[in-house]
């Protein structure tokens, strides 16, 4: 097996495999006053003041949790289902969705996948120690392997959500839970929805959540880009060494331009239907059809950064 092969193996990365499938950020493409309240921004938004940030968490902390609360409690067809009154995994989701919004365990990727993966793990594993009659006596066995399991399933899928773990631990140790059965998994989905739901209008009043919906490395087309661009230069150089026009670079220096060349990608946007180059104090926009050089780039990175000095606009 190959030394390459075997390190992902060893250190498996899931986005490694997902992200050139998922389509990259497109909310500039929305009005702002949609693409507001869904988390873009220009430029990076500044923090207000912490004074000012909590009452708003504290509003949302009730409003989303009165919210999930007031359909499990009266919404026809669900109050069938005999769900508890709140999942109490979700009074520490809120902390995360409406107080720690800049953390990657609070991003809509782990609130929701993750959350509801800890949900089926959770089932899964009560069901399976639901075939010993003695589960009565077993069900701190049963939560604690469901809570093992899924702490592995969300690190294996890139959604750790900490109350996740208790989400799968209700499934084996709460009666209303374990009445509910594979019920639990869909009322965990649309509770962990709603939940991001109140977080972007709350957070979005002053702040900017999410901070990503995904992934904050490249995804899509600028990652499929930024590989296609590493490996070509991976064979042009292999090609000069062995022509010998120069020797090949250290390790550890071609380690350091792809990435110098990913995080100046992180900084340049391609934007559609635009033709000139567009530098603000917090942004780069570029047309599709302008291919820059590294060192273009840092040109521009140098511009951009007189702009933040100077506290100019724009240009």
């Amino acid at each position: 097996m190959e030394q390459g092969v075997l390190e992902q193996l060893l250190d498996f990365d899931v986005d490694r495999y997902l992200n050139p499938w998922i389509p990259h950020n497109r909310l500039y493409i929305l009005p702002k006053p949609i693409s507001r309240w869904l988390g873009y921004r220009s430029e990076p938004a500044k923090e207000p003041y912490q004074v000012l940030q909590w009452p708003i968490t504290f509003a949302a902390t009730v409003a989303g949790l009165c919210l999930v609360g007031g359909i499990g409690n009266y919404a026809p067809g669900i109050t069938t289902w005999h769900p508890p009154v709140v999942i109490a995994s979700l009074g520490a989701s809120a902390v995360l969705d409406f107080n720690t919004i800049k953390s990657p365990l609070s991003q809509p990727r782990n609130s929701v996948i993750g959350n509801t993966l800890a949900a089926i793990c959770g089932v899964c594993i009560a069901k399976l120690f639901q075939l010993n009659s003695n589960f009565n006596n077993i069900q701190w066995v049963s939560g604690a392997v469901g809570c093992a399991l899924a702490s592995w399933v969300m690190s294996l899928t890139n959604t750790i959500h900490p109350p996740g773990g208790a989400t799968a631990v209700l499934a084996s140790t709460e009666m209303h839970v374990i009445a509910m059965g594979w019920r639990y998994i869909p009322i965990v989905l649309l509770d962990s929805v709603l939940m991001v739901c109140v977080a972007l209008i709350f957070n979005n009043i002053l702040r900017q959540y999410p901070m990503y919906w995904w992934s904050p490395n490249n995804t899509g087309r600028k990652l499929k880009q930024e590989r296609r661009e590493a490996k070509e230069d991976k064979v042009a150089e292999e090609k000069r060494v062995e022509e010998g026009k120069r020797p090949a670079k250290p390790i550890s220096d071609t380690s350091s331009d792809r990435t110098l060349r990913r995080e100046l990608s992180n900084r340049v946007d391609f934007v559609d239907g635009i033709e000139d180059v567009r530098i603000r104090p917090y942004k780069i926009q570029l047309p599709h059809h302008v291919e820059l050089s590294d060192e273009e780039i840092m040109v521009v990175e140098r511009i951009q950064e007189r702009l933040r000095t100077h506290g100019e606009v724009g240009l």
